[in-house]
């Protein structure tokens, strides 16, 4: 790949300085548009994904994992060598051909075949129990709304997040309670860690290129996963059921978000006052792109708006919100309703009404999402008055669901 390198600061600066940043580039852009080829050795060092490659190695388990870290094939967690036996053990958990290719991972482009995912999930701590989890995952992370590109270079500290839902939380014996997206489930644990080996061993994004990220966060080792209570939602209805599948199946959810927004509280009585109090977090998730009237159907992330959110209520706020709303669309809509905030509070550059909102001056309350849809609710946890929010990547517009296989 070829690139042309515009020094930062890129936001905050005036159209002057936009301008000569243009300029400085220019001439590097018209040749790297026009002249550039790959290099021959490097077109001619291409291989094939597979078979992917055997090698022998004599020495301790420490260094196993040092070579590997070495060679940037793992990350700075330690890894369960992908002996040839662990690998055909793995991939006897699943039916696809071990030589399909599942996924091409950007930014680098490498070719993720079944086989290499067997590999990655027995690095990660995986059995073969889990592959049908494992591929699902994959498949949510390869859609094209996923958008995984503009997440994983992004200077933001995106997360990515999963949400499980399904029989397979009893059957893979995952933790829907206290601790949900801690690290002591070993499934999860290990589903997470897997997620990032694809990502940044895979997919090359590891900082300083391509991962751009300004801080990143311990997510960037082990993804957010959270999996869903559905015993103690007060709705009887689970979130597979909301995103159109059947009872019965078992479905992963994917979306990139920023950095979850917690909500403490431990004072609301009522369903309308705990949603207010959701509603002021929403409001200041991912703030300097608190983008107004954002669209649930739009097709493209102009001015950064941010089009959804999801709630990860705890089971007693999501009791307590129950009561007042037994109807779980109306609970969302009333949050919608209430998560507008006064034109002056928005980012002015991400914030832009249109001719058809009517007048408006630096007091009028705009809300900040267009639909009910917007909102997503998804139980999970345990005792306690502690809830998340969690907002998406702007260039993610809705979040990703994939049915895991039986």
């Amino acid at each position: 790949m070829c690139f042309v390198t515009v020094p930062h600061p890129l936001g905050m600066i005036s159209k002057e300085e936009v301008n000569a940043k243009v300029d400085a580039a220019f001439d590097d852009i018209v040749k790297a548009a026009t002249a550039w080829t790959p290099a021959k050795e490097k077109q001619d060092a291409q291989v094939k994904p597979y078979p992917a490659k055997r090698f022998k190695f004599s020495g301790t388990y420490a260094d196993v994992n040092d070579m590997f870290q070495k060679r940037k094939w793992s990350l700075s967690l330690p890894i369960v060598p992908p002996t040839v036996d662990k690998v055909a053990a793995m991939l006897k958990g699943t039916k696809r051909d071990p030589a399909e290719v599942l996924w091409v991972v950007p930014p680098r482009q490498g070719m993720l075949t079944v086989e290499l995912v067997a590999a990655l999930g027995v690095m990660a701590g995986a059995k073969p129990e889990h592959m049908p989890l494992l591929i699902a995952t994959v498949e949510a992370m390869a859609d094209p709304v996923a958008a995984w590109r503009g997440p994983t270079t992004t200077t933001a500290a995106t997360v990515p997040v999963f949400f499980i839902s399904g029989p397979i939380i009893e059957k893979l014996k995952l933790n829907p309670g206290t601790g949900t997206a801690g690290g002591e489930n070993p499934v999860t644990n290990a589903l997470g860690y897997f997620v990032n080996l694809v990502g940044d061993v895979v997919g090359g994004s590891v900082p300083p290129n391509f991962d751009k990220s300004t801080h990143g966060s311990s997510a960037d080792l082990v993804a957010m996963v959270f999996t869903e209570n559905a015993k103690e939602n007060p709705w009887k209805t689970t979130y597979a059921e909301e995103a159109g599948f059947k009872p019965s199946d078992s479905i992963v959810t994917h979306f990139s978000a920023y950095l979850g927004n917690a909500n403490i509280d431990h004072d609301s009585k009522t369903g309308q006052r705990l949603l207010t109090t959701l509603s002021t977090g929403l409001l200041g998730s991912a703030s300097g792109l608190a983008s107004c009237l954002a669209d649930y159907d739009a097709t493209y992330a102009i001015n950064n708006k941010v089009s959804f959110a999801f709630i990860v209520l705890c089971p007693e706020h999501a009791a307590t919100i129950a009561k007042d709303f037994p109807d779980q669309r109306a609970a969302r809509d009333f949050m919608r309703e209430t998560a507008a905030m006064p034109y002056k509070f928005y980012s002015q550059e991400t914030c832009v009404p249109g001719k058809d909102f009517g007048p408006y001056d630096e007091n009028t309350f705009i809300p900040r999402f267009k639909k009910t849809e917007s909102i997503k609710f998804f139980v999970s946890g345990g005792p306690g008055k502690q809830s998340q929010i969690w907002v998406p990547f702007p260039q993610v517009f809705k979040p990703v669901s994939k049915k895991i296989a039986e």
